[in-house]
C-alpha cells in the first residue's frame, strides 16, 4: 500500500463506523475511494438533486440546510453525509454546502452496498437500531472505565476471622473472649446469623459503671440487629454507611453468615491515602473553616477520578458524599453552638444532591422538615432559622454555592413543619401552574440527609400518593420534560450555538442530561415509585411497566454517556484553570464521540416524542 493510501486507511480507522470493520476489509477501502476538493461556499449536493455517494469529510466543514437555506446541522472532520439517499431511491432532501475549504473522500453506492452486505453493522450505523446504539454507548462507557475506583471489597480489609459469642454468653465470659483476642467488640451470633454486637463501651457503661451483674447474658446489654455489610461491599460504601449511621464497628457477612468486623479505624486508615474518602475526613473537621478547607480538595480531584476511569455515577456519588458529609458536620457544629434542637427535624437534600448526581460546581438545594410541635414551641423558628443560615453559608464556603433561586432551608418557604409541607405538596399537585410545577419538581427529588427520617418519610409518602392521582400534574411534568430540547436538527445532526459566548458549542446538560432526569422523574412519579436516582427511577419504571425495558436501558446508557462526557469536559477545564460549564465544542471530540453524542440525543428525542404523545403535550 502506497503512502497516500496508507494515510487514508489510518484516517478511516479513527472514524466511525469504519473503525469497527475488520482490518482486511479496511485495508481494501482506500483504493476504492475518490477524493474531491471543494472551496468554501461550494454547494456539494443541492436539494432535489440525485446523490449516490457516501461522503466522508477528511478536512474542512460542511453545513446541511433545508431547501430554504435554514441550517439544520454542521459536520466536520471524520463525519459522514449523503447516506440517507443510499437507503432509499430519490433525490436529496437537503442542501450540503462547504463552509470551509473541504477535502472529501467519496464512496460509491456499489461499494457501500458491498461492504454493508458483508458487515451488517456498517449499514446499521446509519440507521436507527436502538440495540446497536445502546451497545455502542455502553461499550464506550466500559472502555473508559479503567477499574473500580471506589476501593477494594471490604472483605479484603479483614485481618482475622469473626470473634463471636452466643446470646446467652455471660458478660464476664464475653469480656474474657475480647481480652484473649485483643478486640474491642465481638459479634453475637445465633443459628449462624448476627443478632447483636457487644462493645467494650457497652460493658463499661452498662455493667461496670452501674455495678451491674457480670453473670448476666450479653443479650441484655448488646446492640441488637446491627447494620451489616456483605464482604463484597466496596470500602467506600462501607465508609459512608459508618458516617451516616454513626457506628464504629461494622460486621461483615457472606450470605448472612459472619466473617469478620471492620472498624472506623480500619476504614479511616485507608481514607488517609485515598482522595475518594474525602467525606470521612470532612466528618472530623474541627470547625466550619475546616469543613471548607477539606472540601476544597474535591475540585482538583475530579480530573483524577476521570483518569482513574471512575464511572460517571460513582463520580457523582463521591461529590454527593462530600456534600452530605459537609452538611452533617456543619449541623453538628451548629448544634454545638446553638444547643440541642427544640423539636425533632430532618434536613433534606433536594435536586441533584437527593439523586446522588451532584456535578462540578453544583449549587445547593435543601429544605427543613420540622416536627409539628415547632408551631407551638417558643424560639423554635429562631433556632432553625439560625441553624439553616449557618449550614447554608457553610456549604457555600465549602464549594456548594448558594442557590440562585433561593431553594434553601435558610428561606422560610423551604423550612416548614411536617403538616405545612403536606399542605404545600397538595397545593402544588392540585394547582399545577408554572411556579407550582417548578417548585414541585425540585422538591420531589428529595432525600433525608440527617435528622428524624420519620418526618421525611411522612411527607414523601403523601407526595407519591398525590402525584399518582393527578393526571393534570403529570401532564405538566411531561410538558417540562419535552421543553428541554436535544440540540439536533431535522437531519438528526448536531446543532451548535451560532453566536454569543458559547458560539460553536452545545449544552449537553440542557440538551441531554436534564431531559433524561425529567423523563425519569415523570415515569417514577406516575407509578408512585420511591426511587430517586435517575438510573434507579428508569429501572424501577421499567419493572412497573411504565416504560419499556429497552427504552429504559437506552435512556440509561444515553444518560451515563452524557454524564461521562460532562466530567471529561470539566476535568479539562479544571486542568486549564477555566470556569466550569456544560458547553462542549463538538469539533474537539473524536468522530466516534460525535456519533455517540448524536445517538444519545436521538434516544432522548425519541423518548420525548413518546411522552408528548401519551400526555398530549401538544394540546396543552
Amino acid at each position: 500500500m502506497d503512502v497516500e493510501l496508507a494515510e487514508v486507511r489510518d484516517f478511516l480507522a479513527r472514524c466511525a463506523p469504519f473503525d469497527q470493520l475488520p482490518v482486511e476489509q479496511l485495508d481494501r477501502i482506500p483504493a476504492r475511494l475518490t477524493q474531491r476538493y471543494h472551496r468554501r461556499g461550494t454547494v456539494i449536493i443541492e436539494a432535489g438533486a440525485p446523490n449516490d455517494t457516501l461522503h466522508v469529510i477528511r478536512t474542512g466543514a460542511v453545513e446541511v440546510c433545508d431547501p430554504d437555506g435554514t441550517l439544520l446541522e454542521a459536520r466536520d472532520e471524520g463525519d459522514c453525509f449523503g447516506y440517507s439517499t443510499l437507503a432509499y431511491t430519490g433525490p436529496s432532501r437537503y442542501r450540503m454546502v462547504a463552509v470551509a475549504d473541504t477535502l472529501l473522500l467519496e464512496m460509491s453506492k456499489g461499494v457501500f452496498d458491498e461492504i454493508a452486505a458483508a458487515h451488517p453493522g456498517f449499514r446499521d450505523f446509519f440507521g436507527e437500531r436502538s440495540d446497536r446504539i445502546r451497545e455502542d454507548l455502553a461499550s464506550a462507557r466500559l472502555a473508559a472505565a479503567g477499574g473500580d475506583a471506589l476501593g477494594p471489597p471490604v472483605g479484603e480489609l479483614l485481618s482475622r476471622d469473626a470473634v463471636t459469642a452466643t446470646p446467652d454468653t455471660s458478660v464476664r465470659e464475653a469480656a474474657g473472649i475480647m481480652t484473649d483476642h485483643r478486640v474491642s467488640a465481638l459479634l453475637v451470633v445465633e443459628s449462624g446469623r448476627v443478632v447483636g454486637i457487644l462493645t467494650d463501651r457497652d460493658i463499661r457503661s452498662k455493667v461496670v459503671a452501674t455495678g451491674g451483674d457480670t453473670s448476666a447474658a450479653v443479650s441484655t446489654i448488646m446492640t441488637p440487629d446491627p447494620v451489616t455489610v456483605e464482604s463484597r461491599t466496596r470500602t467506600f460504601d462501607a465508609t459512608l454507611l459508618q458516617i451516616e449511621r454513626g457506628v464504629h464497628h461494622l460486621p461483615v457477612v457472606e450470605d448472612g453468615a459472619p466473617v469478620g468486623m471492620v472498624t472506623t479505624g480500619d476504614l479511616l486508615r485507608l481514607a488517609q491515602t485515598d482522595p475518594v474518602y474525602l467525606a470521612a475526613r470532612i466528618s472530623r473537621a474541627p470547625d466550619a473553616s475546616g469543613v471548607a478547607e477539606r472540601a476544597a480538595r474535591l475540585l482538583p480531584l475530579v480530573g483524577e477520578f476521570v483518569r482513574r476511569g471512575t464511572a460517571p455515577q460513582d463520580i457523582g456519588r463521591v461529590i454527593t458524599a462530600t456534600a452530605d458529609a459537609a452538611t452533617r458536620r456543619l449541623i453538628e457544629l451548629a448544634e454545638a453552638d446553638l444547643g440541642p434542637a427544640p423539636v425533632p427535624y430532618c434536613w433534606v437534600g433536594l435536586g441533584s444532591q437527593a439523586r446522588g448526581e451532584l456535578g462540578v460546581a453544583s449549587d445547593q438545594d435543601n429544605a427543613l422538615i420540622l416536627d409539628d410541635a415547632a408551631d407551638t414551641t417558643p424560639g423554635a423558628d429562631e433556632y432553625f432559622a439560625a441553624l439553616a443560615e449557618r449550614v447554608c453559608a457553610g456549604l457555600d464556603g465549602a464549594g456548594f454555592p448558594l442557590c440562585p433561586g433561593d431553594v434553601m432551608a435558610s428561606n422560610p418557604r423551604w423550612r416548614r413543619t411536617c403538616s405545612a409541607w403536606e399542605r404545600q405538596v397538595g397545593d402544588w399537585v392540585q394547582a399545577p401552574d408554572a411556579d407550582a410545577v417548578l417548585h414541585a419538581q425540585v422538591f420531589f427529588d428529595n432525600r433525608a440527609v440527617v435528622g428524624d427520617t420519620s418526618l421525611y418519610l411522612r411527607v414523601r409518602s403523601q407526595m407519591l400518593e398525590r402525584s399518582v392521582g393527578s393526571p393534570r400534574f403529570l401532564a405538566h411534568l411531561a410538558r417540562i420534560a419535552c421543553d428541554w430540547q436535544p440540540p439536533l436538527g431535522f437531519f438528526r445532526g448536531l446543532v451548535v450555538a451560532r453566536r454569543g459566548e458559547y458560539r460553536n458549542t452545545l449544552d449537553i446538560k440542557a440538551g441531554g442530561i436534564a431531559p433524561v432526569v425529567q423523563l425519569a422523574r415523570l415515569h417514577a412519579l406516575s407509578a408512585g415509585l420511591s426511587e430517586v436516582s435517575t438510573i434507579g427511577r428508569l429501572d424501577a419504571a421499567a419493572g412497573a411497566g411504565v416504560i419499556g425495558r429497552s427504552d429504559a436501558e437506552n435512556l440509561g446508557e444515553a444518560f451515563r454517556y452524557l454524564r461521562g462526557l460532562a466530567y471529561r469536559h470539566h476535568a479539562r477545564q479544571i486542568a486549564d484553570d477555566d470556569p466550569q460549564d456544560n458547553h462542549v465544542d463538538p469539533s474537539m471530540l473524536s468522530s466516534a464521540d460525535r456519533n455517540r453524542l448524536r445517538a444519545a440525543f436521538r434516544i432522548i428525542a425519541g423518548a420525548q416524542g413518546s411522552v408528548a404523545l401519551k400526555y398530549r403535550v401538544g394540546q396543552m
